[in-house]
């Protein structure tokens, strides 16, 4: 198995959660005519998604320690899958969001068994280096998948987007079967344990490193889903774009992903992961700050305020990037529930913290650049106050 196949494969693996959202970002106002609810309702299929995805995390990842990363794939490959079909013949909004739940619940195998895979094969620079890589194949969700979401919809409704997202999954289960080596070479069929969990629980968490970045991560979560989930009402409120045109802009600003994570791969090598996290954390800030300045001077523009979240999904992914490899770095023995831990945590606090905050932004750019700047003034912040300590 090449080093190349592998960023490959754990690249589509970790876009499998951005792909099944921001493919139904076009398909709104659609479920929305055919379901006839608030969007608020069809929002919610976002943050549904991910709560699931993030328990699902703390089932997968421990799973994967104790029989292997191959056959704990191809169940939660399965089950997102038998997801999608229930979304397809959803007849209500209720019925979505319990297929949307499954393929959550799912979809979590794939952040976190990818993860676990690149530590099984590398570690510290080299790690750091290589989950940049992979992490770059990100950029097929906010590129790719609004842009494949809108054709599905033109050629079969929002019930198109789902049949696309089956044939993604179908795709992942065939690669593992037919060309990916199991590289948890060594499975402990006593990691599923309450006793062992509980330990390993209790080990990451005493990490200074990885307790710090776990937190971390979730706020810095908060701050990329909350622009995906308003998204459609932010372009539509704001500057009166949808469909075609609020699709291609939204795939440009994601453009930012690719640039970021090969910027971040020279960055490591040439200054070290944490100077190469700082560095982004500060383009964030810079970025959340121009938002707000023009948002509230009445001079922000289409193209301004896309160019600038172009440079903030560069940065994000950067910091993000980052924080994982830290995260799980100090825990070969247990990375599949070191990379679960970190998956939970930051995708309930941002899915959470997004489903909250739906009535306060309210697809409004005024209210959603000023919570924007909190949180990534306090992602940035976070970054620069961090000191190792000796338990790393």
């Amino acid at each position: 198995m090449s080093r190349a196949f592998l960023v490959l494969f754990t690249g589509l693996l970790l876009a499998l959660n951005a792909f099944s959202n921001d493919i139904t970002l076009p398909a709104f106002w659609s479920m929305e005519r055919s379901f006839g609810v608030p969007i608020e309702e069809v929002q919610a299929i976002i943050p549904v998604f991910l709560f699931c995805s993030a328990f699902g995390q703390l089932f997968f990842g421990p799973a994967s320690d104790a029989y292997g990363r191959k056959p704990v794939i191809l169940v939660g490959v399965s089950l997102y899958i038998t997801g999608a079909v229930i979304a397809v013949f959803a007849g209500s909004i209720t019925t979505m969001l319990w297929g949307r739940a499954l393929q959550g619940f799912g979809s979590a195998c794939g952040a976190v068994i990818a993860r676990a895979i690149l530590r099984d094969v590398h570690s510290g620079t080299e790690l750091a280096r290589t989950m940049a890589f992979a992490t770059s194949i990100i950029s097929l969700g906010p590129i790719m998948a609004p842009m494949v979401g809108y054709g599905l919809v033109l050629l079969g409704d929002w019930q198109g987007i789902f049949v696309g997202m089956a044939f993604y999954g179908i795709m992942l289960a065939a690669m593992v079967v037919i060309r990916i080596d199991e590289t948890n070479t060594s499975p402990d069929p006593t990691a599923i344990q309450p006793s062992r969990l509980l330990a390993s629980f209790v080990r990451v968490f005493s990490n200074h490193q990885s307790r710090y970045f776990i937190l971390l991560s979730g706020i810095n979560t908060f701050a990329i889903l909350t622009y995906v989930a308003n998204a459609p009402r932010l372009y539509r409120g704001a500057f009166g774009i949808e469909g075609a045109a609020f699709t291609l802009l939204f795939a440009v600003t994601g453009s930012g992903i690719v640039i970021g994570q090969y910027l971040n791969a020279l960055l490591i090598a040439r200054l070290g992961v944490m100077a190469a996290t700082r560095l982004a954390s500060s383009s964030l800030a810079v970025v959340a700050v121009l938002i707000a300045v023009l948002t509230h001077t009445g001079t922000l523009s289409l193209i301004s305020f896309a160019a600038l979240m172009l440079i903030y999904n560069a940065a994000f992914l950067v910091v993000m990037s980052n924080s994982v490899s830290m995260i799980i770095d100090p825990h070969r023995e247990i990375a599949g529930f070191a990379s679960s831990v970190f998956g939970f945590a930051s995708q309930l606090t941002g899915g959470v913290l997004v489903y909250l905050t739906f009535p306060i932004f309210k697809g409004s750019m005024g209210a959603w650049s000023l919570g924007i700047l909190v949180i990534t003034l306090t992602v940035t912040a976070a970054v620069w106050v961090y000191r190792p300590k000796a338990d790393n």
